[in-house]
């Protein structure tokens, strides 16, 4: 038994025979939410490379699987990250029952996380961006519902998506093609900009990220949120691994202050547009936005402290879009429109999910007590002490944010007439119950989740000797 056989062939091989069952829609969920609680407990307790004895039976985990000559290598560094995900996925598929997800939701989810984690172990880095890419097609039914038509928002993420695959592509050619030393250095500051284009078609950066807002309008929120929940992370933590990798990139200056723009760009641009929306799924898509600007801005630090602010804000982020799309979800699901112009009356009818929703876009900017405080102060601190000079730009798009979060809780608690039925079942109050005292205990004891959730750092080693 190899790592990636555990983490990537069996949950892709479950996928698939869960398809099989697609049609029972709670035992595909439930053997999905089952087997990513299973793999979690088993990343968090089983070294790999070392033998396990279990009494007299020894066991041992080896670190690499050989597919058509391509490595895939999971080694201890990779399982904090794997625990994460598939904690995460478990959340994400255990939800999904409780709020009638399509038949598709369970299956294609877990073959989008075993392409993910795939692109994550695969050596050379070349093939990774295949990998994503297959995620990318495989995520489609899963946002998507089965006989619905294909939204302009899905179109154009397949597009972006798409799009970056080449430059990735070209760009792992030049710098694995051997020694860094005997390529010309002509060409590695093109190769740079190369691979920073495919990232930012990934990632949808400014000015690549208006698909994201109007793929969260137009698609069930759960789908987009599991989707805009994994995939950045992922990519993410496999342009780290890269760049830990890569000793010219690591030592380029220019790159990582091109990475601190770009995400101080993002979080100045969400928050303008957060301020004047008027939908609240299109503020959903902003606030993927928001977050994944504050994940470059501490990444182009590149210091210790930036890298551990960084895997330190998955946590809060991952939690607060589940709460967030878990309170759009509901509302969906009880066709309640989430337009300004509809929302009067909408506390009388739904006060858990109207309580979670706020709850978290509050935490997502940063507002004190909430998860997403400690490391929203902790970034603005380390890049007002590096670039002082620009941190009030910063500072606006928090403004603007915050603004269109006010805008929000002034819209959802104007009351009706007449008193209203509540139409939230126990189980979806639970659930967001649930996920809103995490956002509590995130914000007020944050100790104690972020220093076992920065380990996750082991993925790209090289990053921890920065200072």
């Amino acid at each position: 038994m190899s790592a990636p056989i555990l983490w990537i062939v069996i949950p892709l091989v479950a996928g698939m025979t869960l398809w099989l069952l697609r049609r029972r829609r709670w035992l595909a969920g439930g053997i999905a939410a089952g087997l990513s609680a299973f793999l979690a407990g088993l990343a968090a307790a089983l070294p790999i490379g070392e033998v396990i004895r279990l009494g007299g039976l020894q066991i041992e985990l080896a670190e690499s699987l050989f597919i058509l000559g391509r490595s895939f290598n999971l080694t201890n560094n990779e399982r904090p990250l794997l625990v994460v995900i598939f904690t995460a996925c478990a959340v994400w598929f255990g939800g999904g029952l409780i709020l009638r997800q399509h038949r598709f939701f369970a299956p294609f989810g877990l073959m989008v996380v075993s392409a993910l984690i795939g692109a994550l172990a695969v050596q050379p880095f070349l093939y990774a961006a295949l990998l994503v890419e297959l995620a990318v097609l495989l995520s489609i039914p899963l946002l998507v519902p089965p006989r619905e038509p294909v939204q302009s928002g899905v179109q154009r993420f397949l597009i972006f998506q798409t799009l970056g695959m080449p430059f990735i592509l070209l760009a792992g050619w030049v710098f694995g093609s051997g020694d860094i030393a005997q390529i010309d250095p002509a060409i590695l500051p093109r190769a740079a900009v190369i691979l920073g284009l495919g990232f930012a078609l990934w990632l949808g950066v400014f000015p690549f990220y208006f698909w994201v807002p109007q793929l969260t309008n137009q698609t069930h929120p759960y789908s987009a949120g599991f989707v805009l929940s994994l995939l950045p992370v992922s990519i993410l933590m496999l342009g780290l691994d890269f760049i830990s990798q890569i000793g010219w990139l690591r030592a380029s200056s220019g790159m990582f202050l091109i990475i601190q723009l770009t995400g101080m760009l993002m979080i100045i641009t969400a928050g303008i547009w957060a301020a004047f929306q008027d939908e609240i799924s299109r503020l959903f898509g902003y606030a993927v936005i928001f977050e994944s600007g504050y994940a470059l801005l501490s990444i182009g630090v590149n210091t210790l402290p930036g890298y551990m602010i960084f895997a330190a804000g998955l946590l809060p982020r991952l939690l607060g879009l589940f709460v967030l799309a878990t309170a759009l979800s509901v509302l969906k699901n009880h066709d309640q429109p989430t337009d300004f112009d509809h929302l009067q009356g909408i506390f009388q009818r739904f006060p858990v999910a109207v309580i979670g929703l706020v709850l978290a876009l509050f935490s997502m900017s940063g507002i004190p007590l909430l998860a997403g405080f400690p490391v929203r102060l902790e970034a603005l601190e380390l890049f007002a002490s590096q670039r002082p000079l620009l941190i009030g730009w910063v500072l606006l798009g928090n403004l603007g944010f915050l603004i269109g979060v006010i805008r929000v809780l002034l819209h959802v608690v104007r009351l009706a007439d007449q008193p209203e039925q509540r139409l939230e079942n126990w189980k979806e109050r639970g659930i967001l119950l649930i996920g809103m005292l995490f956002l509590f205990l995130f914000g007020l004891m944050p100790g104690v989740f972020y220093q076992s959730v920065i380990f996750i750092l082991r993925v790209a080693p090289a990053l921890l000797a920065a200072r």
